[in-house]
């Protein structure tokens, strides 16, 4: 039996997270819940005894059917956020992925792919910054991806944005 790796503290969630960024063709791969208004990075919570590198690959592979690779880390990042106003205290490690079958076309095309609760598509980098997006702090990290991994703190702002 695998586990998660997220506990409820009763007041707060605490919760590991492993996360991917796919670019192709100045567009990146995004995902949301139909019920949520905002997109969000690939991803899920890493299983006890799993590494975060391989987390992100399983996830792609469960929720999109294909494999990739993790490239390279990206962020490791400490998040204070609310969900659905429940607090979260989040460890997240997002990596750079590799489409190792080339499965996944960015050519600008609308990609809309719909799996259970969730809509995947391709967002153009020059809308990044006009979308909801969580943790906020990607729309302006996704246009310029670190050479280096780097250590974030994020804490985000109280107020909800309506889309």
């Amino acid at each position: 039996m695998t586990q998660d790796l997220t506990i409820d503290l009763g007041e707060q969630m605490l919760n590991c997270r492993a996360a991917g960024i796919i670019v192709k063709d100045n567009h990146v791969l995004l995902h949301k819940n139909k019920k949520d208004p905002f997109w969000t990075l690939i991803g899920g919570r890493i299983q006890l005894g799993e590494d975060s590198a391989h987390a992100v690959e399983r996830e792609f592979e469960e929720e999109l059917g294909i494999s990739v690779k993790s490239d390279r880390l990206l962020w490791v990042v400490e998040n204070f956020f609310a969900y659905r106003d429940y607090p979260f205290h989040e460890y997240s490690f997002i990596y750079l992925i590799k489409d190792v079958e080339n499965k996944l076309q960015g050519n600008g095309e609308v990609f809309s792919h719909v799996s259970g609760d969730f809509i995947y598509e391709w967002i153009p980098l020059e809308r990044i910054e006009a979308i909801s997006l969580k943790p906020d702090f990607l729309r302006e990290k996704l246009v310029n991806l670190p050479s280096v991994p780097v250590h974030l703190i994020h804490k985000e702002k109280i107020s909800e944005e309506a889309e």
